[in-house]
């Protein structure tokens, strides 16, 4: 695990912590996350953290999802700090900057235009109810953490919100390197109303008060499918079966007019034995079109499929010439089928109820997978729907050419 320089000079006064807190602050991860139900004291701690590592003359960032929770928020608790703590400073509201008494300048931003990050290179950052963001003001400022040729830390505080987040991805499964959790429940702060957690629970279904009293990631409510679906003891599998009646791949690009910004580049290997189990294995990462034709390729090389599909109109303005050129050069045919999509995304992915019903569905126990699988846990909740939709675009396709008693002609329609 990388380390960090050492943290600021001390503070004059001492505030009570929370254990959870405590362990936040002592934590040397590069990237940690202090993730919390209401009331938790999340925004305090990123506040406090924040002034306990400022150094002198150096530069800092504070972001918010939106201008209003900045100024409302996450501003309000850090000047309340600031005056508890007897800390020097002036913010200079033209700007939305702050200068410390020891020189430290503190940037306060909104991440609704995340493009607006970009700027001077930085010593540390806060991000304030992280989850309500988008992983891109993550990413960008992630890449700003180099201030004086030093490693920069990123410090993220937010209530969750479901396992197919972004937030989930890199802190709450198999965390990434350099990375730390810290999980807080509302009822762990001291500090708030007596049975203020227990008054607040009693309003809230058994589910909504993991997340929001327990700091939990939870499958969200009123997902499409129950969590047995997938649970059961056969559903993960480590390798390929040798023999399958049927193998295709299908690739949601992500790259059409109507695809969310941050989508990933869903690619999804399917096959079906002779006995009707059915496999699937996905990679689910946010690629360029030449990274995602490339991949694609070799895809076609190492598992060989029957037939390779991907969405005709996203294919013929954008990938049409790149894997023809690139398939070319690495000397592979490539079985494309190009799929017409005449029906809703949301009622194609349904089409999975009758596989995962029967338990005769197969994932491959591999990081992409098991991203495919938070999404559809969270099906049609969550954030993204990129996986689910490749899954059903394979399993469609393998129909298809089952079922052909001739070969198939190159348009499919879903």
């Amino acid at each position: 695990m990388s380390t960090l320089s050492p943290p600021g000079p001390k503070l004059r006064k001492v505030v009570n912590l929370t254990p959870a807190q405590r362990r936040y602050l002592d934590s040397p991860a590069v990237f940690r996350a202090f993730v919390g139900g209401r009331g938790a004291g999340k925004s305090f701690v990123g506040a406090y953290d924040l002034l306990k590592r400022m150094r002198a003359r150096r530069t800092y960032l504070v972001a918010a999802p939106t201008y209003q929770m900045l100024r409302d928020a996450t501003l309000t608790t850090f000047r309340k700090l600031c005056e508890d703590l007897a800390v020097t400073w002036t913010l200079l509201k033209a700007d939305m900057t702050a200068r410390m008494g020891n020189g430290a300048e503190i940037l306060f931003r909104s991440a609704d235009n995340p493009d607006r990050l970009r700027g001077p290179n930085l010593s540390g950052a806060w991000l304030d109810e992280a989850s309500v963001m988008g992983v891109e003001p993550y990413q960008i400022v992630m890449g700003a953490l180099r201030e004086c040729g030093e490693q920069g830390w990123l410090s993220t505080t937010f209530t969750p919100r479901g396992l197919g987040h972004w937030t989930y991805e890199l802190f709450g499964g198999d965390a990434k390197a350099d990375t730390e959790l810290v999980r807080s429940r509302t009822a762990d702060n001291p500090f708030n109303p007596p049975d203020f957690a227990a008054t607040i629970e009693r309003q809230y279904s058994p589910t909504l008060a993991l997340q929001e009293l327990g700091g939990e990631f939870v499958s969200l409510e009123g997902a499409e499918w129950p969590p047995e679906y997938f649970d059961h003891a056969a559903f993960w599998f480590d390798y390929w079966p040798d023999r399958l009646a049927v193998k295709t791949v299908f690739l949601d690009p992500s790259k059409g007019n109507h695809d969310k910004a941050g989508d990933y580049a869903a690619e999804v290997r399917y096959g079906r034995a002779g006995d009707g189990t059915e496999y699937a294995e996905a990679d689910l990462r946010r690629l360029d079109a030449d990274a995602i034709v490339a991949r694609g390729v070799e895809t076609v090389k190492t598992f060989a499929p029957d037939g390779y599909g991907i969405e005709e109109n996203a294919f013929q303005h954008l990938f049409a010439p790149l894997f023809r050129s690139t398939a070319a050069k690495a000397r592979v045919e490539v079985p494309l089928y190009l799929v017409n999509n005449t029906t809703p995304k949301v009622v194609r992915i349904r089409r999975l109820t009758e596989p995962l019903q029967r338990r005769c569905m197969r994932f491959r126990n591999t990081p992409g997978t098991r991203l495919l699988v938070q999404q559809l846990r969270e099906f049609p909740l969550g954030e993204h729907d990129d996986g689910p939709d490749a899954l059903e675009g394979a399993r469609r396709l393998a129909i298809k050419l089952a079922n052909a008693k001739t070969p198939i002609r190159q348009g499919v329609r879903r």
